[in-house]
């Protein structure tokens, strides 16, 4: 008579099915974790999960990884999104021809966020002022002089943020905004260009601001 099969009892079945099914939604979700944080694109429910549904994480490729703060002052103005962005160490980098001969440039190229003014030059002073730009805010008079050049700022450097501010008369989005007018136009030139102005209520902010330091209006 040949001997019975042996049969593992139902409770260690269900044991084992229990285990791999953990293990799978482990590996499943480590993989899903892996893939968010390598590329910027939006897992809704793991973010939910988290009770974060506004951020972006940045690339494994950059030296920090940080959340993308959302500013809601600045308006992209081509997708009329407001900016995201979060900076670790930030170089504010001068106007000033002091900067001539101080050979700093290649410790502000290792800031995570570099900001620079107006139409302020790096190409041939690198040494000096560093070759790399995160964000440059720009003043409403000083727009025509960025469009002297448009593709060295909006072509070449189309890494680089631009925020403009300026008096709600020439940035207002109506049609008679000149500056505004100028700058859909440009961004119409140049696809590529990540160009924002500063909203009515944030500008409105940064004069009272500037009033309470300097006891001067600024417009």
């Amino acid at each position: 008579m040949p001997e019975p099969c042996p049969v593992t009892p139902i409770h260690e079945v269900f044991s084992q099915r229990k285990s791999i099914v953990a293990v799978s939604f482990i590996a499943a979700f480590l993989f899903l974790i892996i893939v968010r944080l390598t590329n910027e694109v939006n897992f809704p429910l793991i973010l939910n999960c988290f009770g974060q549904t506004s951020v972006k994480w940045i690339p494994f490729s950059y030296t920090q990884r940080r959340t993308l703060r959302t500013h809601y002052g600045y308006i992209n103005v081509k997708t009329q999104e407001p900016l995201q962005l979060d900076c670790g160490l930030c170089a504010i980098v001068s106007n000033s021809g002091q900067m001539a001969a101080q050979k700093v440039g290649t410790e502000i190229d290792q800031s995570s966020c570099i900001w620079r003014m107006n139409n302020a030059p790096t190409k041939g002073y690198e040494e000096d002022v560093g070759k790399r730009t995160t964000i440059r805010v720009v003043s409403h008079t000083s727009v025509p002089l960025l469009l002297k050049n448009p593709d060295y700022f909006f072509r070449e450097a189309n890494s680089t943020i631009y925020v403009i501010w300026g008096p709600f008369r020439n940035m207002r989005k109506d049609g008679n905004g000149i500056v505004y007018n100028m700058l859909k136009k440009t961004v119409d030139s140049y696809p590529s260009a990540k160009i924002y102005v500063t909203t009515e209520k944030r500008m409105s902010y940064c004069d009272a601001v500037f009033k309470e330091e300097t006891g001067k209006d600024r417009l």
